[in-house]
């Protein structure tokens, strides 16, 4: 997942690629002896862009990511793993923003009573911004 905004590689925060064995993306598949390695990035035409990993931006190795780090992102299926036990920051918004990352299939896992609870929980904004908007009246 890259973590800095590249202009010049078309590479920015959030994006996310593949990295594999450059004789796996060959179209010559008796080419096995190399074993470089190809960071593949998606294009908005539905191809692929391939970068050696030593010329990428900042990044990270993810096997999953939090609801907070997929926020701007879209997945065809996600799972959703909630925790054991309760969590402040578990709430309906949460819910909401992690099922709405899904273009076509989400699968819980969770507690159900978790679940119901999490559901149930609003969270309570308190950033201050509504009483600065009424003192400017």
């Amino acid at each position: 997942m890259i973590l800095r905004n590249d202009y010049q590689l078309k590479l920015f925060n959030g994006d996310i690629g593949l990295i594999l064995p450059e004789h796996l993306l060959a179209t010559d598949k008796t080419s096995k002896q190399q074993q470089r390695l190809v960071a593949c990035f998606p294009t908005p035409e539905g191809g692929l862009r391939y970068f050696s990993p030593l010329r990428l931006p900042a990044h990270e190795t993810a096997f999953a990511m939090t609801v907070h780090k997929s926020q701007g992102s879209e997945f065809n299926k996600i799972l959703l793993v909630l925790p054991a036990s309760p969590s402040p920051v578990l709430s309906r918004e949460l819910l909401y923003t992690a099922i709405t990352r899904a273009r076509q299939q989400v699968q819980i896992l969770s507690h159900a009573s978790l679940f119901r609870q999490a559901v149930s929980h609003r969270l309570q904004r308190t950033s201050g911004l509504g009483d600065a908007l009424l003192s400017l009246k």
